[in-house]
């Protein structure tokens, strides 16, 4: 009989009240596990967040395999069976032995756990983890220049458009980001100029203003604040800014050049597809968002695609459901490499259509069809 049961997310909370439980797992990782033992204090702080927890009551079976990786296991509490390709060994926490990682082979094979007495597991994924363990060592070298340049490395990771990108990619845009002070009513960008740099806000609020082909005057769509990011979406489509950013008040910006942003960032957060394996795609669940004006989606557009135009998907973002896959299409693919970045950053499964529908081989629809 296979059975899990997991610590529920609940449990896992600021440090200051965290759980009695979480707090004693945690410091038995610190202490005698490597190579918890080896990360700061920030590091470890983040470990719940990475890592998997399994209770197992006395004579509970639990199947586990790795991921793409040979992932870790560690044995917390208690004493188990573990028995992989037919052979079966102990291990107790108790002992020196049992305080090693476990590699877990790639799935499919799968590793069998008996636990002995009551027993608590932590499974890690490996490459998740050796991107904390890296992390962590790129901000202990800038560590003598001080605490402000620490916060700021840390604010830029912790933005949604650097949360998936490799550690190698955001300290090379830490590295070349630039502080800027800005005052309360000033303009940073301008909605028709020429887009030239991405911005991070590290202090202050602001305020974003667009005007539609649809609008008499600009309105107001959003509200940002420490850690939120803007500015790259005329970088990305090549074309003007297509909204304003007002400070609400005094504040500071990492600033972020237009070459810098195109080599580091938009190319890695922007995968394109061909239409052939698009419409493949489609058989297996993923879903066409057409992000044109509605005039345009009228004249053609894929069968069972939902329309969102580019200049409401901030509004109807929520209308997406975060477990579903997308494929993004407009005209040509400027428009959708916007979309698709906007919607990364807050952590939708995105892809766009190479070359746009106009490259779209297969049959389109007007709504005149429908």
């Amino acid at each position: 009989m296979q059975s899990q049961q997991m610590l529920a997310p609940e449990y896992v909370c600021a440090p200051s009240t965290r759980c009695k439980k979480l707090d004693r797992i945690l410091a038995r990782l610190a202490q005698d596990f490597q190579p918890f033992n080896q990360l700061s204090s920030e590091r470890l702080a983040e470990v719940f967040n990475v890592v998997r927890l399994i209770e197992l009551r006395p004579g509970e079976l639990f199947q586990i395999a790795g991921g793409k990786d040979s992932d870790y296991l560690f044995l917390i509490e208690g004493q188990i069976d573990l028995t992989r390709n037919g052979v079966t060994r102990s291990l107790s926490a108790a002992d020196e032995a049992g305080r090693r990682p476990v590699m877990l082979d790639t799935a499919p094979i799968a590793t069998t756990l008996m636990a002995r007495v009551a027993c608590i597991v932590c499974h890690v994924e490996r490459q998740v983890f050796d991107d904390l363990i890296s992390w962590d060592a790129v901000v202990q070298d800038h560590a003598g220049k001080g605490d402000h340049v620490r916060e700021r490395m840390e604010l830029v990771r912790n933005s949604l458009v650097f949360r998936r990108l490799p550690w190698e990619s955001v300290e090379a845009a830490f590295e070349r980001m630039r502080p800027v002070s800005v005052k309360a009513g000033q303009t940073v960008i301008q909605q028709g100029e020429p887009g030239d740099a991405f911005y991070i806000i590290t202090s202050g609020r602001a305020e974003v203003w667009q005007c539609t082909m649809l609008d008499d005057e600009p309105r107001m769509i959003a509200e940002l604040a420490e850690g939120d990011a803007f500015g790259c979406e005329a970088l990305i489509s090549g074309k003007t800014r297509s909204e304003t950013v007002r400070m609400l008040e005094d504040g500071t910006l990492l600033t972020l050049g237009k070459d810098d942003f195109d080599w580091l960032i938009s190319k890695q957060m922007i995968k394109s597809i061909n239409p052939k394996v698009a419409h493949t795609m489609m058989e297996t669940g993923y879903r066409f968002i057409d992000v044109r004006y509605p005039e345009e989606f009228e004249y053609n557009h894929i069968p069972g695609a939902a329309l969102i135009p580019l200049f409401e998907l901030r509004r109807r973002m929520h209308e997406l459901d975060p477990s579903q896959r997308y494929i993004l299409y407009c005209q040509s693919g400027s428009r959708s490499s916007v979309a698709a970045l906007r919607l990364s950053q807050a952590g939708y499964d995105v892809q766009t259509l190479e070359g746009g529908i106009r490259e779209w081989p297969y049959e389109t629809q007007s709504l005149e069809m429908v």
